[in-house]
């Protein structure tokens, strides 16, 4: 007996050196870089099975999470929706000959959808209509995060999100440079959008885009240089203004003729349904947004999943309150500061200490597998350059915003070990690829445990 005592004593011994080893390499990793003498940097590693502390490095700091907060979002969206949940726009026609149009969130439609809907329903119901009558109301009107920045506006990452949503609500433009000196702007779509064309021909592509919401908010100033052809995305100034562009076109592709107006209302309890496009499933919706930080995907999906659970319009605060109930059992979930769905916001505050109990939580649920394998790992999504060698031990979401960086998720340590990790990065100034490079080489540090 005192053979076996003094056994287990050893194995003790050796797992606190062991664990005080690796507290300390990655005290001096921070404490090395430069980032620690000018920026503010928390840690929290706990292991995922027991709960347990591993390390942690100003942990309950409250700090901007930036796109690390798709995690916690879109798991209480996906536990509310559930994985097989599809977004239906259906079309209803009511007694007076009225086709009626109810709008699902769904952040995936595109134009291509909807003509494929109009032209089942022409199929379908194969006499003119009167009016045209959409419904938007699954959710409210408010197309852009409280605290969003307004010079984003042209920020094709950020498109404003609407119950109108088509297309991303983006645009493709192409830009050429001419042999006079004026650069040609070529809107690819039927949706109008005014251009302030102020670029000059020169050596390089250097190309500023801007609205300026206090002279014009339709109006998209375009200045710089330009060298070669460019294409790019350019996001909406009103998504219902292009909904109804593309809705108009895609009446028209399928032959359906009406003789009143594009109205909005409600559908009538009387409505009859004649058609509907689902979307992809749940589970597929949220692994795109989460391998692709997609921000508007993020935004709708998680109003979508508050009106589902109120049976009302789905908002933000509904959302949140969802999100607050679902993370509840953790002591300082209260104490979050949580203002939309992707993390882009500066209001959004979380600590490193909260955000590997939530991934605890997360990891306790019995479809956590069917959970994890939505979140990027290394080669794919936004960790397709990243953290290669450890390509099969690791499942995690980045963040990055202006002097922002973050990264969060788990790991299968060298020793089969499962751990939580939560690594945000506020106020530097440095390259971004030296924060990453910094972020890489602790989560390495934790791989050897």
């Amino acid at each position: 007996m005192t053979k076996f005592k003094t056994a287990l004593t050893f194995i003790a011994v050796l797992v606190m050196s062991a664990n005080t080893a690796f507290c300390a390499n990655l005290d001096s990793i921070i404490k090395k870089s430069n980032l620690d003498k000018t920026s503010t940097i928390a840690v929290s590693v706990k292991d995922a099975k027991t709960g347990k502390t591993i390390y942690e490095y100003n942990e309950n700091k409250l700090m901007n999470p930036a796109s690390v907060q798709k995690i916690f979002t879109m798991k209480a969206a996906y536990e509310e929706l559930k994985p097989e949940y599809t977004f239906d726009t259906k079309v209803f026609a009511d007694n007076n000959g009225n086709m009626y149009i109810k709008l699902s969130a769904d952040p995936s439609l595109t134009t291509e959808d909807l003509k494929k809907l109009l032209k089942e329903t022409k199929e379908i119901y194969r006499k003119p209509f009167n009016d045209i009558v959409i419904d938007p109301s699954v959710i409210d009107d408010k197309q852009w995060g409280t605290g969003w920045m307004w010079d984003d506006d042209t920020n094709e990452l950020l498109p404003k999100y609407s119950p109108y949503t088509i297309n991303q609500n983006k645009i493709n433009i192409t830009i050429t440079p001419s042999k006079n000196g004026l650069s040609e702007i070529k809107n690819k779509s039927d949706y109008h959008m005014m251009f302030v064309n102020l670029l000059k021909n020169g050596t390089s592509n250097n190309i500023t885009f801007e609205r300026k919401p206090w002279a014009s908010s339709d109006m998209t100033y375009v200045t710089g240089t330009i060298h070669s052809q460019i294409s790019r995305q350019m996001p909406v100034n009103s998504p219902q203004s292009y909904f109804t562009t593309e809705l108009k076109k895609s009446i028209s592709a399928a032959g359906i003729k009406y003789s009143g107006q594009i109205k909005i209302a409600p559908v009538p309890g009387s409505a009859k349904l004649i058609t509907k496009h689902s979307s992809d499933t749940l589970e597929n919706l949220v692994a795109y947004t989460l391998k692709n930080s997609n921000n508007l995907y993020s935004e709708l999906i998680f109003k979508a999943a508050a009106a589902h659970q109120t049976k009302q319009q789905g908002t933000t605060q509904k959302a949140v309150n969802m999100l607050k109930k679902y993370y509840a059992d953790i002591k300082t979930t209260e104490k979050l500061i949580i203002v939309d769905a992707c993390g882009i916001s500066r209001n959004d505050l979380i600590t490193a200490d909260w955000a590997t109990d939530a991934l605890n939580k997360i990891y306790k649920d019995k479809d956590f597998d069917k959970f994890a394998i939505l979140l990027p790992k290394p080669m794919e999504g936004t960790l397709r350059d990243r953290l290669i060698n450890i390509s099969l031990r690791l499942r995690a979401k980045t963040g990055t915003a202006s002097g922002i960086s973050s990264i969060s998720g788990y790991i299968d340590t060298k020793n089969n070990k499962k751990y939580s990790f939560a690594i945000f990065i506020q106020n530097h100034n440095e390259p971004v690829e030296n924060v990453k490079k910094f972020e890489d080489e602790i989560i390495n540090e934790i791989y050897k445990m």
